[in-house]
């Protein structure tokens, strides 16, 4: 079990950098949701915070983005898993 969770870790840290971001760079919906995202945050540094507002908002903000990437880790993690697994009981047969 131990060697499975590790080349499982490898394969996780393999396939999240470089092919994600290259996946991600040809992926219509992440290329426009990344252009919302440029927008809202256009907008807000116009609203005028002062700097304990922008403090506030960026430890919210922050705290999304590292929820979203830890749940996103986690269903990559499962999927792997899950495709490992079954790669594994299709030979079987």
């Amino acid at each position: 079990m131990e060697k499975t969770k590790s080349l499982l870790d490898l394969l996780v840290r393999l396939r999240t950098y470089k092919a994600l971001d290259r996946a991600a760079e040809k992926n219509r919906n992440y290329r426009a949701t990344l252009k919302e995202q440029d927008k809202a945050y256009d907008e807000l540094q116009k609203a005028g915070l002062d700097r304990e507002q922008k403090r506030i908002v960026d430890r919210a903000l922050s705290a999304l983005n590292a929820n979203g990437a830890a749940y996103g880790k986690a269903a990559y993690r499962l999927g792997l898993h899950d495709g490992i697994r079954l790669m594994s009981e299709v030979h079987k047969l």
